[in-house]
């Protein structure tokens, strides 16, 4: 198994799982899986947390995490189940709980059960008989960990656009990656057009209409075709 670099081992270290309420299958589908992946790197630098493994399964999760508080740990996860809730639930038009009361965390106390958790994370989808190896197992990062790429500060980008069912809420999520990736706000896009046109491009190479553009940015479709025109034509 691949090591842990030392710089790395600094810190608290926390085995947590969480289970669907009466142990029901609350990740079915894989954009279910998918949108719960996206939470936990979406909200990790809010909650200064890093993310060594995880795995996916059908109606529980496994992630081990590097913390710098408990308030932060606590925050992060309770932030996640509940944004994941709300969405199972106005997926499936249901009400009440998701999870299985509150996540349980389990404190890694050396080295040596580190890696055994570790392990015991990624064996997971093997010792439930749906894969032969962990690699073969799509929503775990082991292949990320495997090759030292599995570090909180990484920058790995996932592509959960299809997690999304309509053009409205992909828009809304390519809007905020783009935020993020560039390091600006909105109201700074507005004031630059040729920014605006680049992210005009980039919804547009995402099949997002002007249309719904126009409704997400609240800018015309006139001046956002033309902030487009005008960055296409620029040389590249």
């Amino acid at each position: 198994m691949p090591r842990l670099a030392r710089k790395y081992l600094e810190g608290s270290f926390f085995h947590i799982m969480s289970q669907g309420i009466n142990k029901n299958y609350i990740f079915n589908q894989e954009e279910d899986k998918k949108m719960y992946i996206y939470l936990m790197y979406k909200l990790k630098k809010k909650y200064n947390i890093k993310i060594i493994a995880y795995c996916i399964m059908s109606n529980h999760v496994h992630i081990l995490l590097n913390i710098e508080t408990i308030d932060d740990l606590s925050s992060y996860m309770h932030k996640i189940n509940t944004s994941y809730a709300q969405y199972y639930n106005k997926k499936h038009d249901r009400v009440g709980f998701v999870f299985r009361n509150r996540f349980k965390s389990e404190s890694i106390i050396n080295e040596e059960h580190l890696y055994n958790c570790i392990k015991y994370i990624f064996d997971n989808p093997v010792r439930a008989k749906i894969c032969k190896y962990p690699r073969e197992y799509k929503f775990s990062n082991y292949e990320q960990f495997k090759n030292n790429q599995y570090i909180g500060e990484n920058n790995i980008e996932y592509d959960f656009i299809d997690v999304y069912e309509n053009s409205e809420e992909r828009s809304k999520y390519l809007i905020e990656r783009f935020l993020e990736q560039k390091k600006v706000s909105l109201i700074s896009i507005k004031r630059d057009n040729i920014l605006l046109g680049k992210l005009v491009d980039y919804l547009y190479k995402h099949n997002i209409s002007f249309r719904t553009m126009e409704k997400n940015l609240c800018i015309s479709r006139e001046k956002l075709r033309k902030c487009y025109n005008n960055y296409i034509k620029l040389p590249k």
